[in-house]
């Protein structure tokens, strides 16, 4: 088969410039990867943690009304808003392996393991159900107690009754965030392994389905409001009712918001991949000028001439796809699954949707051909006449360059340099775009850098703030002498203070105690604690704690409370008593859950905790993290020994390992889509770096006709690249710290309520900085090896 003469010389252009070629193909493979992957991977986890959660068949609400009888369920079934009602109970207490420490544990107690059918849990090993005198753990759960299948686990409840049970199997529960994260095991129980452990064998908890939950929020929380007004109405008390978004992961909408963020970056890697290719095609068709006329002087037409161009990038583009597209699909399964592992929910199907592939396809074909269609109708649109006096660039030109002419004042410096620095230069299209790329890889880069060193600046800002080292949560009240007497034998105490806290809710005018939280408690609870908690100096955030008979909000709490305005009433509901306060000022605390600080007298009123303390927070008098760690295993075993039982004993060393949990797939994240843009910005200065040794081919000739070495050459072509790297480092910086300060907007609303500080990495600048002069340096090496090896006699003959 013989092919048109047009398309003999596509192939011979494309031949002649196969590693300019070969760039592109690399440049719109990166960007066609970095959005396959992200966009796979959202359209995998948005599907995947919804079937997880909903396979749960989770709860619409949970009513406590802290002892279950046949008249309340039947109350409750009896509405015909209800699907399905069913009793349960979850019970705070903590748990052990052998001597290990003690970590706080939700027991879910469940009265038939046969029978349940809301707020499901999927057997993972051994036996199932568990029979009684054994206990399920949650699979994430196991490895944070250390424990293993058959082993005997230690649990004590708030009574101080501690019992060892055997680990009959695991389960896995995708509606819980995993063990590791929440500092809490998951334990799973029949009512009568309960009672072993000094339990009420009546359940205190009924788990409801409300008929037509996609209805939303507002027709759940209605029906369920309605259903306690009831139950109240017939003398029962409504503790609490827990009513979590509907249908809605716990961490949904948190991995959404980052996921829609990456998304973001990926299609500023392929557009700016785009870019680049139209570039490099402009430089092609530089090339071909005097080509192009003579094809169109013998009968070639425009259209003719632009679709051959067009046909060959599409080729290119559809390589680039050949590439990108499986390695991004793997790309997104792998990530996917990163991310599940780390919101414990499994992925079912790796597969993307056939019809995001066939957008994406598409995309990859018609994003660059656009960007290509430009420089292409430009180079095709010339006439004969003009593309044959085309002379490239006019010496006059240069000589008439203001930057040209200023740069050529300088006297002192290396002639090398001097003339590197006067190529990077001319032309200045191709300088920016260089530029552009560099600029915008370096801002992710100290974007994601600056961002992590404003999350460890939190941390520590976190750990000055609190004037106390350890805090410690008791499962029932004790009184100050009692903790005082238990504790007196531990040595490095330096001062210990009671406090207390209670759960609450935003007040609604029914009187009830609704919370937006989960089965877990999380995610949505409400605390009170006295005012005397606060740190000795608060930092406010808006008002202040002056006034005696007004309460503080941290800013967990004014966020989740809706951000009510100060100085005006809040209502909030405590064991069904609705009390009206007014905000005084907002406080700025980090790692800490959303708190209200009330009046102590108020306090007293609404705790009936009869003077006892169901907290205690330590100062230590050598706060290292060793002796920290070694102090409270001491603590922990004296209150053991005691008879007090504790819930959860927290030190900055916990705190810091559950947070930075959250945030560590963020930051790899972004400094790999860091490192993708580099890439393209390393391919764009390598192909600059070509272009510019074929247009200086003379030049170079003439330089080694008065003497210049290859090695002279090859240092010159190198040290332009270094210049054109390290231009880029304002643009970097310029982009690069408003960018990390409005991802931490996003991360410290997310993690703390309270966007992270503005920071200004140095480490992150200076490692960019190492970043673009090896990257510079790996790019223009080729280039500048074809320069120091052009003989005299081919730059004479070249044309």
């Amino acid at each position: 088969m013989t092919l048109a003469p047009r398309w003999r010389k596509l192939i011979g252009d494309f031949g002649a410039t196969r590693g300019r070629i070969a760039l592109m193909l690399a440049a719109l493979a990166i960007g066609m990867f970095a959005l396959t992957t992200i966009s796979g991977a959202y359209a995998i986890l948005s599907r995947e943690i919804a079937r997880n959660y909903l396979e749960t068949n989770p709860a619409s609400a949970l009513i406590d009304v802290g002892e279950v009888t046949p008249e309340i369920l039947a109350t409750i079934t009896a509405d015909p808003d209800i699907a399905a009602a069913e009793p349960a109970s979850i019970v705070v207490a903590r748990a052990r392996v052998g001597e290990e420490a003690w970590h706080r544990t939700l027991l879910f107690i469940v009265p038939d393991f046969s029978s349940s059918s809301i707020g499901l849990t999927f057997p993972e090993a051994g036996s199932f159900p568990p029979a009684d005198g054994a206990v399920l753990v949650e699979r994430e759960a196991m490895g944070f107690l250390g424990a293993v299948l058959g082993e005997q686990i230690s649990v004590q409840t708030s009574g101080g009754t501690t019992l060892a049970l055997p680990v009959a199997g695991t389960v896995h529960d995708p509606s819980l965030a995993p063990a590791w994260q929440e500092q809490t095991a998951y334990i799973y129980l029949s009512s009568q392994t309960a009672a072993q452990l000094g339990l009420p064998l009546a359940p205190e908890l009924v788990k409801v389905i409300v008929r037509d939950a996609a209805l939303g929020q507002d027709h759940i929380d209605g029906v369920v409001s309605g259903v306690a007004s009831r139950l109240r109405d017939l003398g029962a008390t409504v503790h609490q009712v827990q009513i979590p978004p509907v249908n809605q992961h716990p961490h949904q909408s948190q991995m959404n918001g980052v996921l829609g963020m990456f998304m973001l970056f990926a299609i500023l890697t392929l557009i700016l991949s785009a870019v680049l290719t139209a570039a490099m095609v402009s430089a092609l068709l530089a090339q071909q000028v005097r080509q192009i006329a003579i094809m169109k002087a013998i009968g070639g037409t425009s259209r003719q001439v632009g679709g051959l161009y067009l046909a060959g990038i599409a080729i290119v583009a559809a390589l680039a796809l050949a590439i990108a597209i499986p390695l991004g699909l793997y790309g997104a399964a792998s990530f996917a699954g990163l991310i599940a592992q780390l919101l414990n929910f499994d992925i079912v199907s790796p597969l993307v949707p056939a019809w995001l592939v066939i957008a994406l396809i598409a995309t990859g074909l018609l994003l660059p051909l656009g960007f290509v269609a430009v420089p292409i109708r430009k180079a095709t649109r010339a006439t004969v006449r003009e593309a044959l006096a085309d002379q490239g660039i006019a010496a006059d030109a240069l000589r008439n360059d203001p930057i040209q002419r200023l740069l050529g004042r300088f006297t002192g410096i290396d002639r090398t340099l001097l003339l590197a620095l006067r190529n990077a230069f001319r032309k200045r299209g191709r300088l920016l775009l260089n530029i552009g790329l560099l600029g915008t890889a370096g801002a992710m880069f100290i974007a994601a850098l600056n961002v992590e060193a404003a999350w460890q600046g939190q941390l520590v800002a976190a750990a000055n703030s609190r004037d106390y080292d350890i805090e410690i949560s008791l499962l029932q009240p004790v009184s100050a002498i009692r903790l005082s007497e238990a504790l007196a034998s531990v040595p490095n105490i330096a001062d210990l203070r009671p406090t207390d806290l209670i759960s609450a809710a935003a007040g609604r005018e029914d009187g009830l105690m609704l919370v937006r939280t989960y089965p877990d408690g999380g995610h949505g609870s409400l605390s009170l604690r006295p005012l005397g908690s606060l740190p000795a100096d608060p930092v406010f955030l808006a008002g202040h704690g002056e006034d005696a008979s007004a309460i503080v909000l941290n800013q967990q709490a004014w966020n989740l409370l809706g951000r009510p305005p100060l100085d005006a009433p809040l209502l909030l509901a405590v064991e069904g008593r609705t009390v009206a306060a007014t905000p005084g000022g907002i406080a700025r605390q980090i790692l800490t859950p959303a708190t209200v600080f009330i009046p102590p007298e108020l306090f007293a009123d609404l705790a009936d905790h009869g003077g006892g303390a169901t907290a205690i927070r330590l100062d230590l008098a050598d706060d290292d993290d060793a002796r920290v760690a070694e102090t409270a295993s001491q603590i922990s075993a004296a209150l053991t020994q005691a008879g007090i039982a504790v819930e959860q004993l927290t030190t900055e060393a916990t705190l810091a390992a559950a947070q930075s949990g959250h945030v560590a797939i963020l930051i790899i994240a972004l400094k790999a889509m860091a490192l993708l843009m580099a890439a393209v910005g390393s391919i764009g200065l390598a192909a600059s770096q070509g272009s510019s040794v074929v247009e200086r081919t003379r030049e170079f000739g003439i330089m080694r006709t008065i003497g210049a070495s290859g090695g002279a050459l090859m240092r010159n072509i190198l040290a332009e690249g270094l210049m054109i790297a390290f231009l880029s480092l304002p643009l970097a910086l310029l982009v690069g710290v408003p960018l990390g300060y409005s991802i931490g907007q996003l991360v410290g609303t997310l993690s703390f309520g309270l966007p992270l500080p503005l920071t200004v990495s140095l480490e992150a600048i200076a490692t960019w900085a190492l970043i673009l002069a090896v990257g510079s340096v790996l790019a223009s090496l080729t280039p500048a090896r074809q320069a120091a090896r052009l003989t005299i006699r081919q730059t004479l003959a070249y044309n």
